[in-house]
Order: structure tokens, then sequence, then C-alpha cells
């Protein structure tokens, strides 16, 4: 009696582990320094995840067998979320345009935004960067960033006992670091003659 009672005990404890959890995902612009040059000129026409997975997909911390225990999701669709990330980048810096406004317009594509964890966290943002001449439509700059991080931490938080809020920081930083490393490289500045 007591073996089918602890069995029973331990089968819900894993079901009850099974969750989906939708988080936001946001751009903090804390430490972003103005080009010295800027102006509201740059807008975010479009985005497009080309994710495998699409959607609000954003990974899950997994049990020993690779099962999904806690699966993580965007509070919106992830290329909504990206579009409002980068807006609120350029934003910082001085270099967004009201809609329909600037002669500069970013076409994004959403390569990989994705988080992990089976013993350590995981966090990956890849975005192709295109930045169009509004008045020809032509590109004039093209760029692939990318951030990908990791974190060990307690060996003994994972499975059931991670942190959803520690692997969505892991993941939201490193969607921060890849979209800083787009608008702050020279070479995107001097483009959209900023810098």
């Amino acid at each position: 009696m007591r073996k089918a009672a602890l069995g029973a005990l331990v089968a819900a404890s894993l079901l009850g582990a099974c969750s989906t959890h939708q988080v936001p995902m946001s751009y903090s612009p804390a430490a972003v320094q103005k080009p010295p040059l800027a102006k509201p000129d740059v807008e975010v026409l479009a985005v497009t995840d080309s994710r495998k997975y699409t959607g609000k997909h954003l990974g899950a911390i997994r049990g020993g067998y690779g099962n999904a225990l806690k699966t993580i999701e965007a509070s919106g669709p992830v290329k909504d979320v990206v579009h409002k990330a980068f807006e609120d980048a350029l934003k910082a810096r001085g270099l967004l345009a009201s809609t329909n406004g600037g002669s500069y317009g970013l076409d994004i594509t959403v390569e990989k935004l994705d988080c992990s964890q089976l013993v350590r966290k995981e966090a990956h943002a890849r975005f192709r960067v295109a930045v169009l001449d509004k008045s020809t439509g032509q590109p004039v700059y093209s760029k692939v960033v990318e951030d990908n991080r990791e974190d060990t931490g307690n060996p003994f938080a994972t499975g059931v006992f991670g942190s959803v809020e520690e692997l969505t920081k892991l993941t939201n930083d490193s969607m921060q670091a890849a979209i800083d490393q787009a608008l702050d490289n020279p070479a995107f500045l001097t483009v959209v003659r900023a810098r």
C-alpha cells in the first residue's frame, strides 16, 4: 500500500511539473549611448521569424530524459517581441523615426532565439539585419549578429527545480546583446549617417 501511494505521489509531482510559462521579453536601454550624429531616421520595416519553431516558442527546462518539463514561451509572437525590442533600442539611441518618416528601414530575420536547460542553462540569439534605403528599396547594409550564453549555476536547480525566471533572463540578455551588436556596429552607424 505504501509503495502504491509513493508511486502515485511521484507520478503526480512529475505530471504537475509539466507546464507552460509565458514570459515577458523586452529591451532595457540602461547603458546605451547615443551616437554623436544621431537623428531619428531609421524605422523597423519588417521582422520575419525563420526559426524551426515559430510563434511564441522559446525553449524548455528539460528532465533527465530530455522531456520538456517547463515550456517557455514569449508573451506574444517572437517576431513582434523582436520588432518592439529593436524599436526600443533605436529610440534609446535617438535613431527611431516615426512611422514612414525615416530614410532607412530595417528588415530583420530572426534566425535563432531560444533557450534550454538540461543541466546548464543556454540561450541563443541570431538576427540577420538588413538596412534598406527607403527611396530606392535597395539594401545598403547587411549583417548577421549573434550572441550565445551559458550558465552552469546551481547543479541541483535542474529539472522540476529549474528556474524559469533565470532562464528567461539569460534569453533576454542574449537578445539584447545581439541587438546592441547590430545597432552599435560602426559600419551600421556610418550607413545611417549617425557617426
